[in-house]
């Protein structure tokens, strides 16, 4: 018989990251009897609530993501940079008392004709998340990227819960391959999830998908002026073609992003950018976009970018920044008994 999961979230943000509220700290720390919890997230303390399924609970904290989208001003233009993270190597190590910030590692990438993968620059997530979060870029939105999961079909949920722990919103590419994944995103606690057109097998899952989430996101792959799809023939090849489809089925907002061109550091196509203008929907445009390319987008009438990862201008601030830094948060640290699949809380 298989035992029913519960989920339990603070009703004041749905963030499943609670704990018991302790009363006096030190070794002899007393619990409270009274049954509230302590949100990490939103710092306030109450009962938690219980959730029987993970789609019950999406909708709870979907309904509190919106609240709080509503009291803040919605940016005309989204200028976000990716962050491209490869967790493999975080997959089974063992215990080493040291942050997983700085085990972590925002990693170049190119496209290799099937899928993404790294290159061989890399600097520790800390390093790179404090040169894009702080004065001199100042970014509010990332674009987190797990290879392993992209590519392998096998995302490190430990790790990128720890790494969504700032004060970004978050978009995040999992390498979405089905329902079940779309949970997995949002169980994370993510602003928004990429839903990759190379990796979906049928346009029925992006229906289903846009049923279950209004912050699912399809991505719309493009190489050689070609949308990428899993499988030949699975919807249109144009890309004005796929972003109707995707205005169809109810989506307001499309990524879409040159392939060959990411990583490539070499500016947006402006093929690409005639092609998107004139798009019934707020399209978020990516491959090879540097910082100068904002007015030649702007300009065309899209609504936002995706920067790709060690442009010359992050390359710069990021070696700026010393390696013995304090950390702007307190992130936590590996342990052996991790376990990268086990996501839901239960009884």
């Amino acid at each position: 018989m298989t035992r029913t999961k519960t989920i339990y979230a603070c009703p004041n943000c749905g963030s499943r990251d609670i704990e018991p509220r302790v009363l006096f700290e030190g070794p002899m720390a007393v619990d409270n009897d009274d049954r509230t919890f302590r949100c990490r997230a939103c710092g306030k303390s109450a009962v938690p609530l219980s959730f029987t399924s993970s789609e019950e609970w999406i909708l709870f904290r979907q309904s509190k993501i919106k609240d709080k989208d509503q009291e803040r001003i919605r940016p005309e233009f989204s200028t976000v940079p990716i962050l491209p993270v490869d967790t493999r190597p975080l997959l089974s190590i063992g215990r080493i008392d040291i942050p997983i910030l700085k085990l972590a590692e925002v990693v170049d990438l190119r496209w290799d004709g099937t899928t993404m993968d790294r290159n061989d620059y890399h600097v520790p997530f800390d390093r790179y998340w404090r040169a894009v979060s702080g004065q001199r870029y100042n970014a509010s939105d990332i674009l987190l990227m797990d290879l392993s999961g992209v590519k392998n079909g096998q995302p490190n949920f430990r790790v990128l819960r720890e790494l969504v722990k700032h004060k970004f919103d978050v978009w995040l590419d999992l390498g979405i391959r089905s329902e079940a994944d779309l949970y997995d995103a949002f169980a994370i606690e993510v602003s928004r999830a990429l839903v990759d057109s190379s990796l979906c097998s049928s346009l029925s899952l992006f229906e289903e998908l846009f049923a279950l989430s209004d912050r699912c996101v399809p991505c719309v792959q493009v190489a050689n002026g070609e949308v990428i799809w899993r499988r030949a023939n699975t919807g249109p090849a144009t890309i004005r073609g796929a972003i109707r489809k995707f205005k169809d089925i109810g989506f307001d907002e499309v990524a879409v992003i040159d392939v060959q061109r990411l990583g490539t550091k070499c500016g947006v196509a402006e093929e690409m950018l005639e092609e998107l203008e004139g798009a019934e929907v707020r399209v978020i445009v990516g491959g090879g976009v540097l910082e100068s390319d904002e007015f030649r987008i702007k300009s065309r009438g899209l609504k936002g970018a995706f920067i790709d990862p060690f442009t010359p201008v992050i390359r710069d601030i990021v070696a700026s920044i010393g390696e013995d830094k304090e950390f702007v948060s307190t992130p936590a640290t590996v342990t052996k008994k991790a376990r990268s699949g086990n996501y839901l809380a239960t009884d």
